[in-house]
């Protein structure tokens, strides 16, 4: 008995189209607009869990607050917030901005960048958002990081990367 032979059409209108498709993804713009769907609102739900959970596997849990500032929360009536709870937030300026804000995106001669937050913060804000990922000297007070990734989130960035390249029909399981 002689066996089948294998037999391989490659149909060169399909292709080209999978190439145009290709390259519409992972030009500038495309990748630009991956950025700005994808990995800005993960960074933003990341950022909300973190405060939520007073820290996380980026940041590590955050330190208690010291005594003196439970004493201050505590003592003060127009404080809007608990002695012990919330940790980084007061007036929650600190957090809305983290948590609210939108990433600011722009394509590249070679792919794209993202920042987030989009917008620097300035003024005193600027000094919360400083304060809260080094610390400060004086008065003392413990860096309590509210950005930040980790292989965890270059994976989740890695994997949407490869279902958005993969093109409809994949559905990932988050």
């Amino acid at each position: 008995m002689v066996a089948p032979a294998l037999r391989f059409e490659i149909y060169v209108a399909d292709t080209l189209a999978d190439m145009e498709r290709l390259e519409g993804l992972l030009s500038p713009v495309g990748m630009a607009f991956f950025m700005n769907t994808e990995v800005g609102p993960y960074l933003r739900a990341r950022a909300a869990s973190r405060f939520a959970r007073e820290g996380d596997d980026v940041s590590g849990q955050w330190e208690p607050l010291k005594p003196v500032t439970q004493l201050i929360r505590e003592e003060n009536p127009d404080w809007p917030v608990g002695p012990t709870h919330p940790i980084n937030k007061r007036t929650g300026e600190l957090e809305h901005y983290i948590t609210h804000s939108t990433p600011e995106t722009w394509p590249t001669t070679v792919g794209a960048t993202t920042q987030y937050p989009g917008r620097p913060p300035s003024g005193e804000l600027a000094e919360k958002v400083e304060t809260a990922q080094r610390g400060r000297v004086s008065p003392s007070t413990v860096p309590r990081p509210v950005l930040g990734v980790n292989e965890t989130d270059i994976l989740f960035v890695m994997t949407r990367l490869h279902f958005w390249i993969s093109g409809p029909g994949v559905i990932p399981v988050v």
